[in-house]
């Protein structure tokens, strides 16, 4: 009797081969059903009996059975996990760190396409909410890494390579990336001969990148992939107008300071157009350099690339990419209103502003030499107002002084 209620459990379930039900109980009080679940695998059963440390207990909740929540545990090898199974993966398992199996994903994921909300999935479904929200929420995560694992370069190609090697300029303030790249070349190093390590530390470097997208928003930009943070829906609308809008430059746009201070690097395989970068650095550079001949500079920058467009395409689609994401947060910028003390307090010199905008320097100058601080600090707000863009060090430094400050 009770060999058949397991197969008829078995059969509600939609359990089969290799899988069985070896243990389950029924939980009346707490209305659950409890289903232990084994793989039944000729070849491999006395391999698993002698390696008991090598099966891992999983829990997965799964749709339930008539008025019964159901949970399904398995003592799983790490070959229920495998990239042949997980392809098309049984019903009534889940993904190794998951708390759901496949088939209550499913449902959940198929109510809420017909725009369900959870409320509404768990009225109709009698799944435990925080479970459908969990669901609802890990898929998106899932898209949005999907997005960002086919935005990032392959692993074939040779930008990852060299980061590793330190073969282009790439800068990154977040620790946890500098020591995992000062880690990832002395493996290399040390295994010089040995190309499967090479490979071995790209496939590591990139899933670093997929897995810290959100605190790598810099990075991503010097490998050429700018990630939208709005919303998937505004983004999606809005694609096409983006792709029509032609990018359109000026020689007092913060990108080409930001190019020839150092702050990013084109990333360029073009032999002449990094020369020509290296010998403008080394001008742009040079102590006491005003303004005006900073602007001169990025405007040699500007009518080179320009001159060699049909050559440059890649390097191009790099700075339009990097300028739209300039803009944008431009755009997101609010400055303090020109009442705020925070002007009268750079005015003074009580909280100081690093720049090297020479026009801000002499404007300072004439702001402290003013007889009225109202008047003063208004037209340094206009100043700040004007130039939002060229001006992205400096309002970022009295962001962080205000927000110190409150």
């Amino acid at each position: 009797m009770d060999r058949l209620n397991r197969r008829e459990v078995e059969q509600i379930l939609g359990i089969y081969p290799p899988f069985r039900i070896k243990e389950m109980a029924l939980n009346l009080e707490y209305e659950m059903l409890e289903v232990l679940i084994e793989e039944t695998n000729k070849k491999s059963r006395n391999l698993f009996a002698n390696n008991k440390q090598n099966l891992k207990q999983v829990r997965w909740h799964h749709t339930k059975t008539g008025r019964f929540d159901t949970v399904i545990h398995m003592r799983a090898s790490a070959s229920a996990f495998s990239k042949h199974r997980t392809i098309n993966p049984p019903a009534f398992i889940g993904p190794e760190n998951s708390k759901y199996t496949y088939q209550l994903q499913q449902t959940v994921l198929l109510a809420a396409s017909k725009s369900l909300s959870s409320d509404a999935i768990h009225s109709i479904t009698g799944i435990d909410r925080s479970l459908i929200t969990q669901i609802i929420a890990d898929n998106q995560e899932q898209q949005q890494e999907s997005k960002v694992q086919n935005q990032l370069p392959l692993e074939t190609d040779p930008i990852w390579r060299n980061i590793i090697k330190h073969e282009v300029s790439f800068k990154t303030n977040f620790a946890p990336l500098k020591f995992l790249i000062s880690r990832l070349e002395l493996t290399c190093f040390n295994n010089i001969d040995d190309p499967s390590v090479m490979q071995d530390s790209v496939s590591t470097l990139r899933q670093f990148f997929i897995k810290n997208r959100t605190q790598l928003k810099s990075e991503y930009a010097q490998i050429g992939v700018i990630e939208n943070s709005a919303n998937t829906h505004s983004t999606e609308s809005s694609n096409t107008n983006n792709k029509n809008k032609k990018v359109t430059l000026t020689i007092d746009h913060p990108i080409w300071h930001s190019i020839l201070s150092g702050e990013v690097d084109l990333l360029s395989k073009n032999t002449g157009l990094n020369l020509y970068i290296a010998q403008l650095k080394n001008l742009y550079r040079k102590d006491e350099i005003s303004q005006s001949e900073q602007f001169q500079i990025a405007k040699e920058l500007l009518s080179y690339l320009k001159k060699n467009m049909a050559k440059l395409k890649p390097e191009l689609m790099s700075i339009s990419k990097m300028v739209r994401q300039i803009n944008e947060q431009s755009n997101d910028k609010v400055l303090p209103e020109c009442h705020n003390p925070i002007w009268q307090d750079i005015i003074q010199g009580r909280v100081f502003i690093e720049s090297n905008q020479m026009a801000l320097k002499l404007l300072l100058v004439k702001a402290r030499a003013a007889d009225n601080e109202n008047e003063a600090s208004t037209m340094l707000h206009q100043y700040f107002a004007k130039n939002i863009r060229a001006l992205t060090n400096e309002v970022k430094q009295i962001e962080e002084h205000l927000a110190v400050a409150s």
